[in-house]
């Protein structure tokens, strides 16, 4: 009994003394102090002085200084102060670090006193549009005001660009002032888009057939130009103001633009394909090949063939040009040379004179519109196409 309270007592002595080496290593252990500077941003006026201090008031000695850019600020340590110097305007971020790695971080902010100046004096938008306007020079501290609301509003963003958004169409003035009073005045014009009920190509424009698109929105004051030979095509603005009206006077593939515009300089422009006579009318060799976009007027010395087999009860027509190198189509159904719809038509094309069958174009909704004196006009839908193709032709 007696030896075991002695060999408790011993653990207890053990333990105990155990307890105060291992304390008295941790009072040992080295201390390390937290980097702590006398500004986390340091302001220098460029045209007064290029120099300025960072003072250390807690750390561990030995500072580097790492600046973020060179061109803007640099930085050496002497002792506990840290020295920079300025070299442009600009911002620079300087990294302290001391011999125990801790570190920490103070922004430079070189000034200069400069103009304000912004990357563009007006704009334009549309109403409710967003756009960010650059400050070119300035001297930081930036605020906006706008003459009118109603018209348009502006902010300066996080990263130092006018924010402007458009609300109704007129125009107003973003008036932008900096901290040290200098200001600059940006005019923002908003004007209306341009909205026609059509904007598409013009594929097909009949002389005697005029076209009228109509002007649903815009800033007024609207033109019609022809970007092509007056000989062939006319262009005017309705007595209305708000209609253009595109019409046709010869039979061409024109191929060019006509361009209707507001008074904002607003426009659009939208290509005029062919113009083509009325298609029941004025019969002469002549063709028009959607799906190739093929059209051509044929002079007389054109040929064509026209030929038909009541024992299979099938037809070909055929338009072509002159000469060894003749071109052109065919198309070729079941049923006869009458009036009328016609079933499983191809359609072939005419190369070096002769009709080319290993190819099939396929279309539908066949018909001979009109025979009369030799000429057949027959049209045909091709595949893909809105506008109806045909040719004329006779023997």
């Amino acid at each position: 009994m007696n030896s075991m309270k002695r060999n408790l007592l011993y653990l207890a002595g053990f333990l105990l003394a155990a307890t105060t080496i291992f304390t008295g290593c941790n009072d040992d252990d080295p201390s390390y102090h937290e980097l702590v500077t006398n500004t986390q941003e340091l302001i220098i006026n460029f045209d007064e002085t290029p120099e300025g201090t960072i003072q250390m008031l807690q750390g561990n000695g030995n500072y580097k200084i790492v600046s973020s850019n060179e061109e803007v600020a640099t930085a050496v340590a002497e002792g506990n102060a840290i020295k920079v110097t300025a070299l442009k305007a600009g911002s620079a971020n300087l990294t302290i670090t001391d011999w125990a790695k801790m570190s920490t971080s103070v922004k430079v902010i070189v000034d200069q006193l400069s103009e304000l100046v912004l990357a563009v004096s007006s704009t334009k938008m549309y109403p409710n549009e967003s756009k960010a306007i650059q400050i070119h020079t300035g001297n930081r501290g930036y605020k906006v005001t706008v003459d009118k609301e109603s018209v348009a509003k502006a902010i300066v963003d996080e990263e130092g660009n006018i924010q402007v958004e458009s609300l109704s169409p007129g125009v107003a003035t973003v008036t932008v002032t900096d901290r040290l009073n200098k200001s600059a005045e940006l005019s923002v014009k908003v004007i209306k888009k341009l909205v026609l009920d059509n904007s598409e190509e013009i594929s097909y424009l009949t002389v005697g057939e005029p076209l009228t698109l109509k002007i649903l929105d815009g800033n007024g004051d609207y033109t019609c130009t022809n970007n092509g030979s007056a000989t062939y095509l006319k262009c005017t603005i309705a007595e209305n103001g708000t209609e253009a009206v595109i019409e046709g006077l010869r039979r061409y593939r024109f191929n060019k633009t006509i361009t209707i515009s507001d008074q904002e300089g607003e426009s659009i422009s939208i290509n005029v394909l062919y113009i083509d006579s009325p298609y029941l009318q004025d019969p002469s060799y002549r063709y028009l090949i959607k799906g190739s976009s093929s059209y051509q007027s044929m002079s007389t010395s054109s040929v064509g063939t026209i030929t038909h087999s009541k024992e299979f009860n099938m037809s070909e027509l055929v338009i072509k040009s002159t000469g060894t190198y003749a071109s052109g189509f065919a198309v070729q159904f079941t049923g006869d040379l009458e009036e009328g719809d016609k079933s499983a038509p191809v359609l072939y094309k005419v190369t070096r004179n002769a009709i080319d069958k290993s190819v099939e174009y396929p279309i539908e909704d066949c018909r001979i519109d009109k025979a009369e004196d030799g000429w057949y006009w027959v049209s045909f839908m091709e595949a893909g196409c809105t506008v109806r193709s045909y040719f004329i032709t006779k023997e």
